[in-house]
Protein backbone atom coordinates (compact mmCIF):
# COMPACT_ATOMS: atom_id res chain seq x y z
CA UNK A 1 0.00 0.00 0.00
CA UNK A 2 1.50 3.23 -1.24
CA UNK A 3 1.15 6.32 1.24
CA UNK A 4 0.25 9.60 0.62
CA UNK A 5 3.84 11.32 -0.68
CA UNK A 6 4.76 8.25 -2.16
CA UNK A 7 1.42 8.20 -4.80
CA UNK A 8 2.02 11.71 -5.52
CA UNK A 9 4.91 11.09 -6.63
CA UNK A 10 4.46 8.39 -8.77
CA UNK A 11 1.57 10.51 -10.10
CA UNK A 12 4.03 13.58 -10.81
CA UNK A 13 6.87 11.47 -12.49
CA UNK A 14 3.88 9.82 -14.94
CA UNK A 15 2.18 13.15 -15.47
CA UNK A 16 5.10 14.72 -16.34
CA UNK A 17 6.19 12.06 -18.77
CA UNK A 18 3.03 11.90 -21.06
CA UNK A 19 2.59 15.56 -20.98
CA UNK A 20 3.84 15.89 -24.58
CA UNK A 21 1.62 12.72 -25.81
CA UNK A 22 -1.45 13.00 -23.28
CA UNK A 23 -3.87 14.59 -26.18
CA UNK A 24 -3.02 11.97 -28.38
CA UNK A 25 -4.12 9.29 -26.58
CA UNK A 26 -7.32 7.37 -27.66
CA UNK A 27 -9.17 8.49 -24.63
CA UNK A 28 -8.83 12.10 -24.92
CA UNK A 29 -11.80 11.79 -27.23
CA UNK A 30 -13.62 9.98 -25.19
CA UNK A 31 -12.96 12.30 -21.72
CA UNK A 32 -13.79 15.57 -24.16
CA UNK A 33 -17.23 13.89 -24.41
CA UNK A 34 -17.65 13.08 -20.43
CA UNK A 35 -16.63 16.82 -20.19
CA UNK A 36 -19.15 18.50 -22.47
CA UNK A 37 -21.78 16.04 -21.11
CA UNK A 38 -20.46 17.18 -17.62
CA UNK A 39 -20.72 21.16 -18.68
CA UNK A 40 -24.45 20.60 -20.55
CA UNK A 41 -26.00 19.07 -17.56
CA UNK A 42 -25.15 22.19 -15.50
CA UNK A 43 -26.88 25.54 -16.39
CA UNK A 44 -23.78 27.43 -15.20
CA UNK A 45 -24.33 31.05 -14.33
CA UNK A 46 -22.59 33.78 -16.13
CA UNK A 47 -19.53 35.41 -14.44
CA UNK A 48 -19.08 32.35 -11.97
CA UNK A 49 -16.16 31.85 -10.39
CA UNK A 50 -15.04 28.09 -11.52
CA UNK A 51 -11.83 25.72 -10.51
CA UNK A 52 -10.79 22.62 -12.24
CA UNK A 53 -8.69 20.44 -10.20
CA UNK A 54 -6.67 18.56 -11.52
CA UNK A 55 -6.96 20.39 -14.88
CA UNK A 56 -4.23 18.54 -16.76
CA UNK A 57 -3.38 20.04 -20.24
CA UNK A 58 -7.13 22.29 -19.84
CA UNK A 59 -8.95 20.68 -21.97
CA UNK A 60 -12.20 21.19 -19.74
CA UNK A 61 -11.35 24.92 -19.06
CA UNK A 62 -11.11 25.23 -22.72
CA UNK A 63 -14.38 24.07 -23.19
CA UNK A 64 -15.23 26.39 -20.74
CA UNK A 65 -13.25 28.96 -21.99
CA UNK A 66 -15.72 28.66 -25.43
CA UNK A 67 -19.04 29.18 -23.34
CA UNK A 68 -18.04 33.17 -23.20
CA UNK A 69 -20.53 33.40 -20.32
CA UNK A 70 -17.18 35.83 -18.69
CA UNK A 71 -16.52 33.00 -16.52
CA UNK A 72 -13.20 33.38 -14.23
CA UNK A 73 -11.23 30.43 -14.81
CA UNK A 74 -8.88 28.33 -12.73
CA UNK A 75 -7.05 25.22 -12.75
CA UNK A 76 -4.60 23.46 -10.52
CA UNK A 77 -2.52 20.48 -11.27
CA UNK A 78 0.51 18.59 -9.74
CA UNK A 79 2.30 18.02 -13.14
CA UNK A 80 4.54 21.11 -14.67
CA UNK A 81 4.61 19.25 -18.29
CA UNK A 82 0.73 19.43 -18.35
CA UNK A 83 0.04 23.01 -17.06
CA UNK A 84 2.95 23.78 -19.71
CA UNK A 85 0.77 22.41 -22.52
CA UNK A 86 -2.46 24.13 -20.92
CA UNK A 87 -0.65 27.58 -20.68
CA UNK A 88 -0.85 27.30 -24.73
CA UNK A 89 -3.46 26.58 -25.41
CA UNK A 90 -5.94 28.23 -22.81
CA UNK A 91 -6.67 32.38 -23.05
CA UNK A 92 -8.18 33.36 -19.98
CA UNK A 93 -7.45 30.61 -17.59
CA UNK A 94 -5.28 31.18 -14.61
CA UNK A 95 -3.27 28.08 -13.58
CA UNK A 96 -1.32 26.88 -11.06
CA UNK A 97 0.54 24.32 -9.90
CA UNK A 98 -0.38 22.42 -6.71
CA UNK A 99 -2.64 19.23 -5.34
CA UNK A 100 -6.37 18.84 -4.49
CA UNK A 101 -4.69 17.65 -1.10
CA UNK A 102 -3.09 21.40 -0.19
CA UNK A 103 -5.43 23.87 -1.55
CA UNK A 104 -6.31 26.44 1.20
CA UNK A 105 -9.00 28.72 -0.71
CA UNK A 106 -11.66 29.84 1.39
CA UNK A 107 -15.38 30.84 0.43
CA UNK A 108 -14.04 31.61 -3.43
CA UNK A 109 -15.64 29.47 -6.10
CA UNK A 110 -18.94 29.18 -7.33
CA UNK A 111 -18.19 25.84 -8.85
CA UNK A 112 -15.42 22.99 -8.38
CA UNK A 113 -15.07 20.46 -10.92
CA UNK A 114 -13.18 17.29 -10.60
CA UNK A 115 -13.08 15.29 -14.26
CA UNK A 116 -11.42 11.88 -14.70
CA UNK A 117 -8.82 12.60 -12.21
CA UNK A 118 -10.48 12.02 -8.85
CA UNK A 119 -9.03 8.16 -8.47
CA UNK A 120 -5.25 9.86 -8.88
CA UNK A 121 -5.78 11.98 -5.53
CA UNK A 122 -3.62 10.69 -2.74
CA UNK A 123 -6.22 11.35 -0.14
CA UNK A 124 -9.49 11.77 -1.61
CA UNK A 125 -10.97 12.98 2.15
CA UNK A 126 -9.21 15.43 2.72
CA UNK A 127 -9.37 16.65 -0.88
CA UNK A 128 -13.08 16.46 -0.58
CA UNK A 129 -12.66 18.52 2.66
CA UNK A 130 -10.77 21.26 0.78
CA UNK A 131 -12.98 21.88 -1.58
CA UNK A 132 -16.17 22.28 0.37
CA UNK A 133 -13.84 25.33 1.82
CA UNK A 134 -13.49 26.67 -1.66
CA UNK A 135 -16.51 26.92 -2.29
CA UNK A 136 -19.27 29.79 -2.13
CA UNK A 137 -22.03 29.02 0.26
CA UNK A 138 -24.37 26.96 -2.50
CA UNK A 139 -21.72 26.63 -4.49
CA UNK A 140 -21.74 23.52 -6.53
CA UNK A 141 -19.10 20.16 -6.20
CA UNK A 142 -19.02 18.18 -9.57
CA UNK A 143 -16.59 15.13 -9.39
CA UNK A 144 -17.28 13.17 -12.94
CA UNK A 145 -15.13 9.72 -12.67
CA UNK A 146 -14.81 6.31 -13.79
CA UNK A 147 -16.87 3.90 -12.28
CA UNK A 148 -16.28 0.53 -13.06
CA UNK A 149 -16.47 -1.88 -9.96
CA UNK A 150 -14.12 -3.69 -7.93
CA UNK A 151 -12.56 -6.11 -10.37
CA UNK A 152 -11.83 -3.41 -13.04
CA UNK A 153 -10.20 -1.23 -10.21
CA UNK A 154 -8.30 -4.21 -9.07
CA UNK A 155 -6.70 -3.99 -13.25
CA UNK A 156 -6.27 -0.40 -13.41
CA UNK A 157 -4.08 -0.77 -9.79
CA UNK A 158 -1.78 -2.87 -12.28
CA UNK A 159 -1.77 -0.84 -15.68
CA UNK A 160 -1.65 2.71 -13.64
CA UNK A 161 0.55 2.85 -10.79
CA UNK A 162 -1.17 6.45 -9.96
CA UNK A 163 -4.16 4.73 -9.13
CA UNK A 164 -5.44 5.53 -5.77
CA UNK A 165 -9.00 4.06 -5.44
CA UNK A 166 -11.91 4.34 -7.91
CA UNK A 167 -15.35 5.26 -5.90
CA UNK A 168 -18.32 3.43 -5.79
CA UNK A 169 -21.68 5.53 -6.36
CA UNK A 170 -22.60 4.94 -2.69
CA UNK A 171 -18.88 5.74 -1.57
CA UNK A 172 -19.10 9.12 -3.54
CA UNK A 173 -22.79 9.82 -1.68
CA UNK A 174 -21.08 8.82 1.82
CA UNK A 175 -17.83 11.10 1.18
CA UNK A 176 -20.32 13.99 0.06
CA UNK A 177 -22.75 13.73 3.06
CA UNK A 178 -19.95 13.02 5.38
CA UNK A 179 -18.21 16.66 4.41
CA UNK A 180 -21.80 18.17 4.51
CA UNK A 181 -22.62 18.62 1.38
CA UNK A 182 -26.64 18.35 0.53
CA UNK A 183 -29.28 18.63 -2.56
CA UNK A 184 -26.44 15.16 -3.60
CA UNK A 185 -27.31 14.14 -7.52
CA UNK A 186 -25.58 11.34 -9.46
CA UNK A 187 -26.02 10.36 -12.60
CA UNK A 188 -24.27 8.05 -15.37
CA UNK A 189 -22.39 9.21 -18.04
CA UNK A 190 -21.20 6.88 -21.12
CA UNK A 191 -21.82 3.56 -18.99
CA UNK A 192 -18.62 3.76 -17.18
CA UNK A 193 -18.33 7.76 -15.71
CA UNK A 194 -20.64 8.66 -12.72
CA UNK A 195 -21.30 12.17 -11.94
CA UNK A 196 -21.60 12.87 -8.55
CA UNK A 197 -22.91 16.67 -7.77
CA UNK A 198 -23.16 18.48 -4.01
CA UNK A 199 -24.43 21.92 -2.99
CA UNK A 200 -22.55 23.63 0.07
Amino acid sequence: MKDNDELKRINVKFFNKIANYYDFFLMKKLFTLVQKKVINYLNIKKNSRILDIGCGTGNFLSILEKKNKNLKLYGIDISKEMLKIAETRLKSSTLLINSAEEIKFKNEFDYVFSTEAFHHFSNQEKAVKNFYNALKKNGKLIIADVEMGFIFNFIFHIIEPGNNKMSSREEFRNLFKENNFKNIKQKRILLIFLMTIGEK
